[in-house]
Formats: structure tokens, C-alpha cells, sequence
């Protein structure tokens, strides 16, 4: 293994040569691991919208006001803290980073089971975003340095399996265990006192994560893959500003791919409640689409990221601007999944739909994440990469269940024109995110041919 030195790290071509990736078994474990915990972050980050409905009756509040739970209060430190995180990651040991940031998302999880007013629940909602703020960085770097370059879509597509596997595992979950503990009424903990039914679910979800922490610590540091070109240790704002250069590149891949985030965060998070209010569904049926919703999720995204993997690998050994193209394939099933949902006749249907939304969505983030690896120097891959899930969570988390529920409150100001406003949020962000990314495409693959230089 080559030791990572301070400073400059000139490398002649022979010495890249002989580098070598850790073993594909060992490798493949760490993809697992990290899959694990990325399932566990959704889960945890998803489980509120959810329970949209028994808290805004315990808190007494509005769309609007809910909407910064499900998305503002998450992403509002989220956005700021994956920075320097990243800056660390490209520093420090990432595994390490990883353990503390799943250490504080469960504990700030299990904290939102004990909040009894909406600032708290909305501090607690804080801390859950700070510490998941730890994981993507540090881990997509790991991935970086465990596979080589026609290996990396497949292993970043399994990876990113865990939103829709986590999103699907936490509607089952809910749906699945929810009612009874609903129907059980307020529970008498031993540590935490007096909780209801909904305060006990988040108790329940967090209290994995603990677990899921100490697999963590079982993931080795590997070398950092090194280069022959020379490449120095640089700040935060010297990353800042090599991305403000190459603004066409990233600026409009950054942003294009944002809008898969407001489908996924401000369509997605308010699924339930559009199923709930808009079928007037009772709790067993209820639980009953939830329950498959959980499934399709699971299954469509498992699916989703393998192919979205292989059409990446693919399309990027044919073409300079291949991951772009394998993100517009999977914006066109985003649309008409995303707009489909709210738009069909029956619950039915409406489940159905989450079969080319959830395709969709998967193809298009390993794409994303691809695209962005592929293009970022070696020593700016972290800090690089939490530029791109800081504009995607600033634009999806903050914008999109937000603009669905001013929607629903200032402009409609009717709970069950909800559909509405899902249709209208989803149709734009797509629409508007294709138009980037075609935009993107001649300067993307300029930055391509560039970072094939490096090697």
C-alpha cells in the first residue's frame, strides 16, 4: 500500500502502476456495510413522514409548519455541515467519520421519541441531519479508493440502493408495526417516561443504529488512489473556487440533478399523507398500501441502481458525456412516475406509479454520483462531493416539501388539493432539471477528457 504524505505528493507513472485495489471480497464487504448504513439514515430521516398525521394533531400544526420538519429542519445543518466533513474526509481516517456521524443520527433519532413540543422535535429533527451529514462523503470516497474506474457505477449503484431500500424498509416497517402500537395508546418507559404512539416509533427506529455503528469500525482505511500528475492538500475555498472555474460544468450538473431530490424528498415525503387524504382511506387499508408501497420501493431500487450501475459503466466507456445521458434516461421515468402519482384515479394506480418513479430516481442518482466522482480531482473528492449533496439537499430537502405545502396552504388552501400540488412541484423540477443537464452535456464531457489526463 502507498502511504498518503503531507504536502506534495509527486508519483511517477511506474509507481501508479503497481498501485493495487484492495481485495474484490473485502471490497464488496465494505459496499455491504456502508448499504447498511445507508439504509439505516433513510430510515431514520423518513420515518416522520410517516406520521405526518398524529403530529400535527398532538403539535397543533400546518402544512407549512410540518414541511420544515420533514425537510428544513434536516437539511438546514445537513447542507452546511457535509462541507467541512468533507474537507476532514479528505484528511482523516473516513471509516472513523462515518462511526460518530451513525452514532449521533440514532441518538438524535431516539431524541425526537422524547421531544413534546415542536421546537424541540425540531432541534432533535437538527441533529439527525448533522449526523447523517457524516456518512455520504466520507463513504463515496472509500468506494473511490476500493474499486477501479470501470468497476466504480456498479459498487456506487449498490450503495445508493439504501435510499430506496431505506425509504421502502421504513414504509413497511411503519405500516407493518404502527397500527398496533397506535392502538396500544401511550407507552411507560423505563428511561424515557411517558411517550405516545408516535414518540414510541422513533424510539424503536433509532435504537438500531447503535449496532449498525459498531459495523462500522470493521472497515479498514485504504490508500488513497494516487495519480502520476501532482495534486497538493487544499482548503475548502480553494475547492470552492476550482468548482466556481469550472461553473459550467458543475454549476448546471449540481443543479440539474437537484431535481431529482424535490421529486424524491418534496413529492416522496408527502406520498402517505396524499394517499390518506385524497382516498379517504381507513388504518387497516392504509397500512395495507403502505405495506406495499414498502415493497415496490425496495424492489424498483434494488433494480433501479443495479441497471442505473451497468447503463453508467456502459455509456461512460462509449461516450465523454455517458453519465449524463444515463441521468436523462432515468429523468424521463421520473416524470412520468412522479407526475402519475397524484394524478391517477385509484390508490391502486397511484401505488403502481412508484414503480418508474422509484426506477427513475435510482438510475438517476447513481448517475448523479457517478458523474461527479469521475470528474473531481483526487484530493478534492470529498469536499467535491458534499458541494454536489450540498446543492441537492439545500434545493430538495429545503425547496421541495416546502413548496408542495405552500402550495397546498397559500395557493389552493384546501388539505385535499394536495394532489395538486405534488403534480405541479414534481412536473417543473423534472422538466426544469432535463433542460440543465442537456445544457451540461458538451461541458461535462470537456471536464471528462480532462481528468482522464490525470491518470
Amino acid at each position: 500500500m502507498i502511504a498518503i504524505r503531507r504536502g506534495r505528493v509527486p508519483l511517477s507513472q511506474a509507481e501508479f502502476d503497481r498501485s493495487r485495489y484492495p481485495r474484490t471480497g473485502y471490497a464488496w464487504y465494505v459496499v455491504a456495510v456502508l448499504l447498511v448504513a445507508y439504509i439505516l439514515a433513510f430510515v431514520d430521516r423518513d420515518v416522520i413522514s410517516l406520521l405526518v398525521q398524529p403530529i400535527r394533531a398532538d403539535l397543533g400544526i400546518s402544512d407549512l409548519q410540518m414541511s420544515f420538519l420533514l425537510g428544513g429542519a434536516f437539511a438546514l445543518f445537513y447542507t452546511f455541515f457535509g462541507m467541512p466533513i468533507a474537507w476532514l474526509a479528505d484528511r482523516w481516517n473516513r471509516s472513523l467519520i462515518i462511526f460518530f456521524g451513525v452514532t449521533l443520527w440514532s441518538i438524535a433519532t431516539v431524541l425526537c421519541g422524547m421531544a413534546g413540543s415542536y421546537w424541540a422535535l425540531f432541534a432533535a429533527r437538527v441533529a439527525v441531519g448533522v449526523g447523517e451529514a457524516a456518512l455520504n462523503p466520507p463513504a463515496l470516497s472509500l468506494l473511490k479508493d476500493y474499486f477501479p474506474p470501470d468497476r466504480l457505477g456498479r459498487a456506487v449503484g449498490v450503495y445508493t440502493a439504501g435510499i430506496s431500500a431505506g425509504m421502502g424498509v421504513g414504509s413497511f416497517l411503519a405500516a407493518t408495526l404502527y397500527p398496533a402500537i397506535d392502538a396500544h395508546g401511550p407507552y411507560t418507559l423505563a428511561v424515557f417516561g411517558t411517550v405516545s404512539p408516535w414518540q414510541f416509533m422513533f424510539i424503536l427506529v433509532g435504537l438500531p443504529g447503535f449496532l449498525v455503528a459498531l459495523m462500522i469500525l470493521t472497515i479498514r482505511e485504504p490508500a488513497r488512489r494516487v495519480y502520476a500528475t501532482t495534486f497538493e492538500r487544499v482548503s475548502l475555498w480553494q475547492s470552492i473556487a476550482y468548482v466556481g472555474k469550472r461553473r459550467s460544468t458543475y454549476g448546471l450538473l449540481f443543479v440539474g440533478l437537484s431535481a431529482m431530490a424535490i421529486t424524491n424528498y418534496g413529492v416522496g415525503y408527502w406520498i402517505p399523507e396524499f394517499l390518506r387524504r385524497t382516498f379517504d382511506l381507513d388504518v387497516p387499508t392504509m397500512a395495507w398500501f403502505l405495506q406495499v408501497r414498502g415493497v415496490l420501493l425496495i424492489v424498483s431500487g434494488v433494480i433501479g441502481v443495479l441497471f442505473g450501475g451497468w447503463l453508467s459503466d456502459t455509456l461512460n466507456r462509449r461516450y465523454d458525456d455517458g453519465y449524463i445521458r444515463a441521468a436523462l434516461i432515468g429523468y424521463a421515468l421520473l416524470f412520468i412516475g412522479y407526475v402519475g402519482i397524484p394524478l391517477m384515479p385509484t390508490p391502486e394506480l397511484s401505488v403502481m406509479m412508484l414503480v418508474p418513479a422509484t426506477l427513475g430516481g435510482a438510475i438517476s442518482t447513481v448517475a448523479g454520483v457517478a458523474s461527479v466522482l469521475a470528474v473531481a480531482p483526487p484530493n478534492m473528492r470529498a469536499q467535491l462531493t458534499a458541494m454536489y449533496y450540498f446543492t441537492l439537499n439545500l434545493i430538495g430537502l429545503m425547496l421541495g416539501p416546502t413548496m408542495v405545502a405552500l402550495l397546498t396552504d397559500r395557493v389552493f388552501r384546501s388539505d385535499d388539493s394536495l394532489y395538486l400540488s405534488l403534480a405541479i412541484v414534481a412536473g417543473a423540477s423534472v422538466a426544469g432539471g432535463t433542460w440543465l443537464l442537456w445544457r451540461a452535456r458538451g461541458h461535462f464531457g470537456a471536464s471528462m477528457r480532462e481528468a482522464r489526463s490525470w491518470q
